[in-house]
């Protein structure tokens, strides 16, 4: 009974800290014209406040060598999220329009979503290729 109770009270104290780092925040930058001025996305999750994720996704956003400086000055807060997975896909070829980020209930969840969105930008042409490029999950989200 002792074991059982000792196990019942580490599994407790588990799942409060899992929950204690449980804000993430996704913040993007996305000009009229993606294909010409690029785009730019930060992620953060498992911090202890909202703040804090927010601050942590602006700045990512904010400092990503990927996109012109320009663009970069356009990143904006987007949405925060507990117990969630984020995912970010762009197409990879140059000078392309696709792009798209989600926020769901689990990692396949969110990739799947995020490269339908950059599909959906893509083009005809550019179908299929897409790329997750960021991704991670919060709290207990898998």
């Amino acid at each position: 009974m002792k074991k059982l109770l000792a196990a019942a009270t580490i599994f407790g104290m588990l799942a409060s800290m899992s929950s204690t780092f449980a804000a993430g925040a996704i913040a993007v930058a996305e000009p009229n014209d993606v294909a010409r001025d690029g785009y730019s996305s930060g992620i953060s999750y498992n911090f202890k406040t909202d703040a804090e994720a927010e601050d942590r996704a602006l700045r990512e956003c904010q400092n990503s060598q990927d996109a012109p400086p320009a663009t970069r000055q356009l990143c904006k807060l987007i949405r925060t999220f507990r117990d969630q997975c984020v995912a970010v896909s762009l197409d990879p070829q140059a000078g392309t329009p696709g792009a798209g980020w989600a926020i769901a209930d689990t990692l396949a969840g969110a990739r799947r979503e995020a490269t339908q969105r950059c599909e959906d930008t893509a083009g005809r042409d550019r179908q299929g290729e897409c790329r997750v490029t960021a991704e991670g999950c919060d709290g207990r989200a898998k």
